[in-house]
């Protein structure tokens, strides 16, 4: 029979054979030329392509036991069926991002005992703590670890980090601290009553896998959403929605602002979305801040999703790349008395001259946490990216170069009128006009974004953290996972046993 795979992102087909319906059968198709990371598999009925819809065994196996219908390519990548919620065939294509047959028997045995464990002994469960891809301690996660483990040393909470990671040299002081791929990780993922992060669960599990036992159980563990910057200018995944199972038990929000934005567009309950600032503002000292040397202007732009499988050349040619280039330039032709710091996505950086970038310093991940290099900015120039709205809380002047709102707008969205932001100032013209404004007023904010700014931080004190942990520290988990095991049960029934 044959099934063709489409990509979901550039609308290839490929046509492949497969011998019978079983679930081997689709994990031993041969297939080349694959270029995306996701196919939907469709057959052809009177001339028509219909979904191809797996058969209800199929559908579990692949939902329960997707691992073991994996192949490893030469490639480095990895080949797996899988399924859609309306039980569509589908592929992924990816790289396992390290997971092998070593590490996947230690989560076969981690997934066991952590389970077995949480039969016998259901109490005393600890919590698990990380942040971006579980290779940063530089964030929320990192500064509410610190203050639990310091204040409350008798509470058990975990830090997840890669052993590769910078940051770990800074955390090892501490006995939580786990390993991410060792054996006592897979255990906790099973164990841990809950995550606390300024990510999604997914930034613990990252092995590329969407489905099987522990997927499946670390998709749905009650889980804090610390946040990394506040909402506003992007909107959120529908995985956030109040009604998901996938959604946080608690979303920490920075003001009324902020609150009203999640309870009036994700449908959450005022009491889930408490108002307590973001753990890592207690860094942050506003009376020292106000004395730092601002000797630099940074540039930050956030990535666009509608470039993720763009190639080269057409990358070359994008709006995106000559228009940001272009602010550079202009910026580096002014000859200003700061150093310019740009943090751009590796793609990015990496179509750009050494000409283009001359004069100026590129700044990543290895270069210091971002938060560090933020007490020294003058000036921020950036798109909508929620940095600004920290940059609002330092008090440091923002740009905002939005030179593809309309786009941005129909293709991501915002949840605040993005042609009237209130604070900073947005470029009509040339970015050269605002910058000059804000060097006439001596690199400082207006009088008028300082009386709001109480608008907007509801606290601008040191004791989020604090905050944060009496809200965790009242949370129903019984009356929670009575909750989640319901909606699984519910979801899982009308998934199977209907179409």
């Amino acid at each position: 029979m044959k099934i063709f795979l489409i990509s979901r992102t550039t609308q290839q087909v490929i046509t492949v054979d497969i011998q019978d319906q079983k679930a081997t059968s689709f994990s031993n198709i041969r297939v080349e030329g694959l270029i995306s990371p996701y196919y939907d598999a469709y057959f052809e009925k009177d001339g028509v392509l219909v979904p191809y819809i797996l058969s209800k065994l199929n559908f579990i196996k692949f939902l329960l036991f997707t691992r073991y219908y994996q192949r490893y390519l030469v490639n480095g990548k990895t080949l797996r069926p899988s399924t859609t919620r309306s039980k569509q065939l589908s592929f992924v294509y990816l790289t396992s991002n390290g997971m092998n047959k070593s590490l996947y028997r230690k989560q076969m045995w981690g997934y066991f005992f952590g389970k077995l464990v949480n039969i016998f002994y259901p109490y005393n469960r600890p919590n698990l703590v990380f942040e971006k891809s579980s290779d940063r301690a530089q964030e929320s996660g990192m500064v509410y670890f610190e203050f639990v483990t310091e204040k409350y040393p008798k509470e058990k909470n975990y830090f997840i980090i890669k052993k590769s990671a910078t940051d770990l040299a800074k955390i090892k002081k501490y006995t939580n601290i786990v390993i991410h791929g060792s054996f006592k990780y897979f255990y906790l993922l099973i164990r841990s009553k809950m995550f606390i992060s300024s990510e999604t669960p997914v930034h613990a599990y990252f092995w590329r896998e969407n489905m099987g036992l522990t997927a499946n159980v670390v998709r749905t563990k009650p889980y804090v959403f610390l946040q990394h910057g506040v909402l506003g200018f992007k909107k959120l995944d529908n995985m956030f929605y109040g009604d998901r199972l996938t959604a946080p038990i608690r979303l920490i929000t920075s003001s009324q602002f902020e609150q009203d934005i999640v309870t009036r567009n994700l449908g959450y309950d005022v009491k889930k979305v408490p108002i307590t600032g973001l753990a890592r503002w207690d860094l942050i000292d506003l009376k020292r801040e106000r004395t730092n040397l601002r000797d630099k202007i940074l540039l930050f732009y956030t990535w666009r999703p509608w470039l993720d499988d763009v190639d080269d050349e057409t990358f070359a040619t994008s709006e995106y790349l000559s228009s940001i280039n272009k602010s550079i330039q202009l910026i580096k032709q002014m000859n200003l008395d700061k150093e310019i710091i740009v943090m751009m996505h590796p793609k990015m950086q990496a179509s750009l001259s050494e000409k283009e970038i001359s004069n100026i310093r590129l700044w990543t991940d290895s270069d210091g946490p971002l938060n560090e290099l933020m007490s020294s900015v003058a000036l921020l120039i950036t798109d909508y990216s929620s940095l600004a709205w920290e940059a609002y809380y330092r008090e440091i002047p923002v740009i905002f170069d939005m030179f593809d709102q309309q786009r941005y707008e129909k293709e991501v969205g915002s949840y605040i009128d993005l042609n009237h932001i209130p604070f900073g100032s947005k470029v009509v013209n040339k970015i050269r006009d605002n910058v000059q404004q804000i060097i006439a007023q001596d690199y400082q904010m207006t009088e008028e974004e300082l009386q709001a700014k109480g608008t907007y931080f509801d606290f601008q004190d040191q004791n989020a953290s604090q905050r944060i942990h009496d809200v965790i520290q009242n949370i129903d988990l019984r009356a929670i996972n009575r909750e989640k095991r319901r909606l699984i049960v519910r979801t899982a029934f009308r998934i199977i046993f209907k179409r």
